[in-house]
């Protein structure tokens, strides 16, 4: 999740969490118990839906589990236990951390475990496949896709300078040029002084997860299935950095949101202040909250991510890992149990713990036959846009439906390259404009060439 939703559950549920870190079990007391618990390392965003499930998961499997929630560095702190072979079973990984810990031989890949073709049988096409490392094999289950990005759109402002929404996709900006026209006249109006709003934070969720999305959506998968790079001067990865430069030298974007979190950009959102926003399309369950925005009531989406294919892309895969340590057959078995409990369904055959991320904050989830619950159904629509919510309800189920795998995500030397980028494009690019897109490109290009022929050399 991002960054805000974390403080802000951590804010209102700091007793709970710390209390499940006191007990290591969930917080309820135990009789004796013959068999190990199974561990659990997750971060503590909804903490009250993990340990609620962890206590039905006890029940339902005469099971004990050890929850280990980890706030702050949560990558840093579960790489120290995987390399000391702590007692984990299972573990939250993000896709690129999933894709260096498969790398290092922490992740017991799943395979041959039982049930596995049923359950990809029912995942979305583009989750399934972003569920396997290079080489083909499958790594987890998934708990949540932090994506595809969308288009979020303030509608108050965009009615003002002429621009009104309907029912019509067609009669919305399908392309970037179009969102920047848009945004040019807004300007001179002055209806707002900054009408586009990327998600550059700084964080490695912000720039690099928005360029990502919008290379995707220039129809530029950045990568090849072997990882080697297929992006450069000639692809709409340049054709990005050349339209992120345009709209920030047209000062149509806010300066600080270089240096800004995650809460400051999304507070900026909820203010009213700009136009357009692309992120991650769940924002909504936030943007739509009358407690919490002022355009609750504006709050829309646009039914494609503008761009030359309108590709979008699976940029935060969360998924649940089975760690790689000796067991016996039996506790691989009770481990993978745990794995499907909270990554596909309960013993009763429910996707139990997905509705309940549906019903929290309109969570991406795998399987396409939720979007058709209608409990699920009924606590999205509170957060789509009121006089279009089934047009828009509609609009985000395609773009989720439609969501690729990124193969630059399961470079096992994605991190390195992504520290290189982000500070390449944030300060030379944007800020100090001492490097055009063109020539950032190539140096990007080569960066990642570079590392690929380092990693796989040193795999072989």
């Amino acid at each position: 999740m991002s960054t805000y939703n974390r403080r802000r559950f951590l804010k209102t549920s700091g007793l709970a969490a710390a209390a499940v870190a006191a007990t290591g079990t969930a917080g309820w007391p135990r009789k004796g118990f013959a068999k190990e618990p199974l561990g659990f390392a997750f971060w503590p965003w909804g903490s009250e839906i993990v340990t609620e499930n962890a206590k039905l998961f006890e029940q339902e499997y005469n099971e004990q589990v050890n929850l280990q929630p980890i706030p702050g560095e949560y990558a840093a702190v579960v790489e120290t236990k995987l390399a000391a072979k702590a007692p984990i079973d299972m573990f939250y990984a993000q896709r690129g951390q999933a894709a260096r810990w498969y790398a290092a031989g922490w992740i017991h890949p799943i395979d041959d475990m039982p049930g596995l073709e049923e359950i990809k049988k029912e995942m979305f096409p583009g989750i399934n496949e972003d569920s396997k490392a290079p080489d083909g094999k499958f790594i987890g289950l998934t708990y949540y896709n932090g994506g595809p990005f969308c288009l979020f759109r303030n509608e108050k402002v965009l009615s003002e300078a002429g621009y009104k929404a309907t029912k019509n996709p067609a009669d919305y900006p399908q392309t970037w040029d179009e969102v920047y026209k848009q945004c040019v006249e807004i300007k001179k109006k002055r209806i707002v002084e900054q009408p586009f709003l990327p998600a550059w934070y700084k964080a490695w969720t912000g720039l690099p997860w928005a360029l990502i999305a919008q290379c995707f959506s220039e129809g530029d998968r950045m990568a090849d299935a072997d990882l080697r790079a297929t992006f450069g001067p000639d692809t709409g990865f340049r054709k990005v950095l050349e339209d992120w430069k345009r709209f920030w030298d047209a000062d149509l974007i806010p300066r600080s949101i270089l240096t800004w979190q995650d809460t400051q950009m999304s507070n900026s959102w909820m203010k009213g202040l700009h136009a357009f926003h692309p992120y991650i399309d769940y924002q909504s369950f936030l943007y739509n909250d009358p407690k919490l925005s002022q355009i609750q009531k504006y709050n829309n989406q646009n039914p494609v991510m503008p761009g030359a294919t309108h590709d979008t892309v699976l940029v935060g895969h969360a998924m649940l890992c089975m760690y790689n340590r000796p067991r016996s057959a039996e506790d691989t078995k009770r481990a993978w149990n745990l794995t499907k409990f909270y990554g596909w369904k309960n013993s009763k055959g429910e996707y139990q713990t997905h509705k309940k991320w549906v019903a929290k904050a309109n969570l991406e989830v795998p399987f396409p036959a939720i979007y058709s619950d209608p409990e699920s159904k009924a606590a999205i629509m509170k957060w789509m846009y009121p006089p279009l919510a089934e047009q828009e309800y509609q609009w985000l189920f395609e773009g989720r439906k439609r969501a690729l795998a990124p193969n630059v995500l399961k470079a096992p030397w994605y991190q390195e390259w992504d520290a290189v980028m982000h500070d390449m494009i944030s300060n030379d690019v944007l800020l100090k404009g001492t490097k055009k897109p063109v020539d950032a490109t190539k140096e990007l290009r080569a960066n990642w060439d570079k590392l690929h022929a380092k990693y796989t050399k040193k795999k072989a």
